[in-house]
């Protein structure tokens, strides 16, 4: 064989350590490169889903003309969080708005849409305005931070809670200090009689639709037309000095305030209308009996509400008697 033809010798050497590490790091990196793009783009994908179903539930808040699928999409979206830590949604809504949206469409479903959606730029946000009142109510709801599946109905204004709602717990409850600030001593200087009384019937519109499309446990208050309605006054002491003070009072209006039936204090007013203010026991149990204000008419028409406004004399007394006649609102609340 010619030299030329010959294999050259080959020389194997001890491999070195550090450039195999380095070799193997430079592989192992690009994996894990590709594997950090990989979910990245799986959780972008997410995100998006995410914001696809958004809208789904959103189109049957805005659509639907089913009523319990009103409640279910307006429940998911209170309790929905849109962004994620691979997607944000600058322009979004917030919680509240979506109380106000679920408001306007329930109305709009049995035909009665008393209120008036808008939107404040400057604020931000969602708002309701009544007609007759305007500019001078402004209103809207303010989760609470305390027990986050629920919301108060504000006069942004003033600060006046008029009534909470929880979804989940499926109950109402109206606030009576709050209805008497606005509506009884606020808008009395302000608006007529007619005005206030059609927004007090917006409200009542409100717990009766609750009420009857969807099993709602509603508290009235001093809205509640019933005559088994029993306003429980907060005061557990008997309102004796403002009971005489009443007695004065009605007197000189034209009115007699009489004692009836087990110690019970009787004023009898026009239209066969009777206002009562009595010991109450709870279930015949009385350590548990509390004072409370009891109004009967003949049509189950007219709420404490109505009494204050229809009758300046009896409005001034209870007014001027808060301390001891204050109607009671559910404590866990207000």
């Amino acid at each position: 064989m010619t030299k030329e033809y010959e294999k050259p010798t080959e020389t194997f050497r001890p491999t070195n350590k550090r450039n195999a590490e380095e070799t193997t790091s430079a592989y192992a990196g690009s994996l894990s490169t590709t594997g950090r793009l990989m979910s990245y783009n799986d959780q972008l994908k997410e995100s998006l889903k995410r914001g696809i179903y958004f809208t789904k539930v959103l189109d049957e808040l805005i659509n639907t003309d089913d009523k319990n699928i009103l409640l279910e999409s307006v429940m998911t979206l209170t309790d929905y969080s849109l962004d994620t830590a691979y997607l944000i949604f600058p322009q979004q809504y917030s919680r509240a708005d979506y109380y106000l949206i679920f408001l306007n469409r329930l109305l709009q479903l049995h035909q009665n849409e008393q209120v008036i959606l808008q939107s404040s730029d400057h604020q931000n946000e969602l708002y309701h305005e009544f007609p007759g009142i305007n500019m001078e109510g402004y209103f809207t709801f303010k989760i609470d931070e305390n027990m986050r599946e629920g919301a108060y109905y504000v006069d942004k204004s003033t600060g006046a809670r008029l009534f909470y709602i929880n979804f989940k717990r499926q109950l109402i409850r109206f606030n009576s200090q709050a209805l008497t600030d606005l509506l009884v001593v606020d808008y009395s200087g302000k608006f007529d009689y007619k005005t206030v009384k059609r927004f007090e019937e917006y409200l009542v519109v409100i717990g009766k639709y609750f009420k009857e499309d969807y099993g709602f446990d509603v508290d009235f208050n001093l809205l509640d037309t019933s005559n088994n309605a029993s306003y429980q006054i907060s005061s557990a002491d008997e309102p004796r000095e403002a009971l005489d003070k009443l007695f004065i009072i009605s007197a000189d209006a034209g009115y007699m305030l009489v004692a009836g039936e087990s110690g019970r204090a009787v004023l009898q007013l026009k239209n066969n209308i009777v206002v009562s203010i009595l010991m109450q026991a709870e279930h015949a149990d009385l350590n548990n009996a509390s004072w409370v204000i009891k109004v009967h008419d003949e049509d189950h028409k007219v709420a404490w509400f109505d009494i204050l406004y229809q009758y300046e004399f009896i409005k001034d007394w209870y007014l001027d008697n808060l301390t001891s006649l204050a109607i009671k609102s559910d404590e866990r609340f207000f």
